[in-house]
Order: C-alpha cells, then structure tokens, then sequence
C-alpha cells in the first residue's frame, strides 16, 4: 500500500511538472505574475545569444530593443503578460524543470529554480535591417526562412518600450495608433494585388489557364455590369500570355478569369494556404478572410476577389506564409517563434514545430517562382532589384474602405533559385506597394544574404 502511495505521488509530480507545463502558460495564472520581480527568471535572447529581456538583481526586468517589444512582450504586474514572456513563461519561470532531479529538489527541498533562457529565432542584422527601412511609418514587416519557417525579423510600427510599461500603460492603452498592437500578427489589411499569387495558383491547379494561354483586354471588363479596367496598367490593353497579366498586375484579366475559377476552388486554395483561419503562431493571430461571413458570393465580388480587394483581410504573417510556400516549392513550413530553451547555454529543448504542409504542387510552385521573377525583371518593384541576384516578389496596391491613400504591399523570396528568405511588407496608406514597400523588403532581404 506504501508503495503504490510513492507511486500515485510520483505519477502527480510528473503529471504537474512535466506534462501539465503548459498551465503555467495562462494569462491568468498567479505564478506568472509571481514571478514578476524574480532576479532568477531566464533571459530572452536572439538567435545569436544577444539580451532582449533580462532581470536584474533587483528582480525589475530590462528590455534592450524596442523593435521586437511585440515578440519579447512584457511581465507587468498591473498589465499582466503577453509575447514570449507569455508563451515561454513555463521555461523563463523554472516551472518547467530541465530535469526530474529538478523536480524533485524544487518539492521536497524547497531549492530556488532558476529560469531557462529562451532563445528566439530572431536575427540581429535583419531584424535591424527591418526596423531601420520601416522607419517611423506605421506598417509591419515579417521575414521568415521558407525552408523551416522560422522568423527572421518581425516589426510592427508604432512600438513601445516594454520597460516602461508601468508609467505609460494607461498612455499607451489610449493611443489612436494603437501601439500594443502587434500589426505583422493581428493586423488585418486588405492585400490588394499579392493576393493574386493566391488566385494564380489556383487558376494554375485548376488547368483554367496556363501560363502562355493568350488572353485579352480592350479596355476595360464588364462583370454582371461592375467594369474593371485593364489601360490603367503597363500592357493592359491588349492580347499577351496570361504570365504578362500577373507581371504586370493587369486587375481585368484576374476578375475576369477568376469568374471562371469559381468560388469553390479558389476558396479550396484560399483555405490551404492558411485564409479563414488564425495562422497556427507562436503568438496569437487574428483570424484572416477571403469574404464576409455575411457575404453573398455573387460573381461581382468574386471578380474583385480575384485581383486582391473585394472583402479579403489579410496579415502581413499570413502573407509572408504565401510568399514563403511558393520559395519552398510548394509546402508552407509553419511559422514560429521559439529557437531552444538553455540551460546554462546548453540547449535543453527545441522549441521550434517541425509541422509543414503542401499547400499546391511543386510544378505550380516553379511557375509562380518564375512569375514573380518576371514582376521584378521587368522593372515593377525596382526597390528589391539586387545585381547578381534573382529576386521573386508581387507588388500590391490595396484600396482602403476609408477612401484615404492605398496600402503599400510587397512580397517577395531571394535568391529564387534556392530561397533562404521570404518577406512580406505592409506600409499603412503608404502608396504604391512597388515604391514604397519595395525597398523596405530590398533592405530586408539584402541584410539576410549579406549574412
């Protein structure tokens, strides 16, 4: 009977102590907030080992870089807790124990854990690189490497400074600009003409068009009475190869060749890449759209859906993700966060999800690589072109229902040959996407190679 009593004791311990971690993740957990002033909690570091948060003696946690304020987060105890301090508070506490012996002294001898450190995927060169081009401008940057979806720099404008939280909180809860707000997570913006990598896979999938089927626009086409023009746009009026409608972003040919996809297949290919859901994060996402649940799917709205405006909302994470499954040949590896938990520098456990999944073939990949080759070729996102290199990317012009000056969107993948980053750029009325985002996600995309 003794034993079988040690046996259900240690069953508990290890239930709580190491599979039922993840307790110690709630926002409402009292120990999160316990451990507000602990001088012991685990640093946050980048990938290369540099302090984003750390405690001092005191127990009052220091912050050293406001550009990654939404991905470190902060420990307040008034505010509470969000960002990496959240996500990884079981490991950053001592509550998730490295090791049993660690269990067992912290329960019976009482002994003081000490935080793992948590190692971010996060790169210093880019993740500058990414703050300096955004600058000032409200927007957000999101840089992932295709080929295991860890995110190389994240930046969303206006930030704040995680430390002083406890004097400008009240200050910052009420700012118009929202600068809490985690804008390449939670920001939702239509995505104007990048959503049109979206439609041409599925058109491509689909067999309504290839790449050289030959389609034509006059002036304008006229959907169920709503006109799209088509001599707004470098070539296009005219008759070319439908590879020329997407490089140079011809709305005619896509509403029109969208009616012919139909709802259900471009929705089919809208899902897969991650639309009309939260994209699966490390930190909380907002729950992106193709249509209005409301909305009747008429063929008007199908049409504008097709070139990238209609209802669609969209975050500059979700599509980084499209622009990242196209460099990886067709599967989207999950984005994240977490690198690894350390234990006096030694690495106790990866954080990062293996998960990946196809999203098209590999075939409809290489195509839409060389069709976003062909956009900065021939000269319609100049701020991304880099000598020697081949860059893919998809300018975007979304109009906003306020009637004020146009998001600038870019997504892009360099080398195209062998990509090692994806980016996705948003400027909030900033213009056109080929000039002003465009040489955000240059800056971004050189400082990755350079490294």
């Amino acid at each position: 009977m003794a034993l079988l009593a040690v046996f259900v004791f240690f069953a508990v311990l290890a239930y709580w102590q190491v599979w039922r971690t993840d307790l110690s993740d709630e926002a409402n957990n009292p120990r999160v907030l316990a451990s507000f002033q602990d001088p012991r909690r685990g640093r946050i570091l980048d990938r290369d080992g540099n302090e984003l948060a750390v405690s001092l003696p005191g127990g009052e946690r220091r912050y050293t870089d406001a550009s990654v304020a939404h991905l470190v987060g902060y420990i307040d105890a008034r505010y509470g807790s969000q960002g990496a301090e959240l996500v990884f508070n079981s490991r950053l506490s001592g509550e998730a124990a490295a090791s049993w012996g660690a269990a067992i002294d912290a329960e019976f001898l009482r002994a003081g854990r000490r935080g793992l450190d948590v190692r971010l995927t996060i790169d210093p060169a880019i993740q500058r690189a990414a703050a300096s081009a955004l600058g000032s401008r409200k927007g957000a940057v999101v840089a992932l490497d295709p080929r295991n979806g860890e995110v190389l720099a994240m930046a969303s404008v206006p930030t704040y400074d995680p430390g002083a939280l406890s004097e400008d909180g009240e200050a910052l809860l009420k700012d118009p600009d929202s600068p809490l707000v985690n804008r390449a997570t939670q920001g939702l913006y239509p995505p104007g003409s990048t959503f049109k990598a979206v439609t041409a896979t599925s058109l491509l999938e689909n067999k309504v068009v290839a790449p050289d089927t030959m389609v034509t626009c006059k002036d304008q086409v006229v959907i169920d009475g709503f006109p799209v023009q088509c001599d707004n746009v470098r070539q296009g009026p005219g008759t070319y190869p439908f590879k020329n409608a997407f490089t140079f972003s011809v709305n005619a040919i896509f509403a029109e060749q969208g009616v012919k996809l139909g709802w259900d297949r471009l929705l089919a290919t809208a899902t897969r890449f991650g639309f009309g859901s939260r994209l699966p994060f490390t930190l909380p996402t907002a729950a992106t759209q193709v249509h209005s649940p409301e909305a009747k799917l008429t063929k008007t709205l199908l049409a504008s859906t097709a070139f990238g405006q209609g209802e669609i909302l969209a975050t500059p994470l979700q599509m980084a993700a499209v622009a990242s499954a196209i460099a990886n040949g067709g599967v989207l590896a999950s984005p994240h966060l977490g690198l690894s938990a350390l234990d006096d520098n030694r690495v106790v456990e990866r954080l990062g999800p293996d998960a990946e999944a196809r999203v098209m073939t590999a075939e409809v990949a290489r195509t839409l690589r060389d069709f976003m080759v062909s956009v900065i070729d021939n000269g319609q996102a100049a701020g991304v072109a880099i000598q020697g290199v081949s860059v893919g990317g998809k300018t975007g012009t979304a109009e906003v229902s306020s009637g004020g000056a146009s998001h600038a969107w870019f997504i892009a993948f360099a080398p195209a040959e062998d990509p090692v980053i994806a980016v996705a750029v948003v400027v909030e009325q900033g213009g056109r996407g080929g000039e002003v985002a465009s040489p955000i996600a240059g800056q971004v995309i050189r400082a990755a190679l350079a490294r």
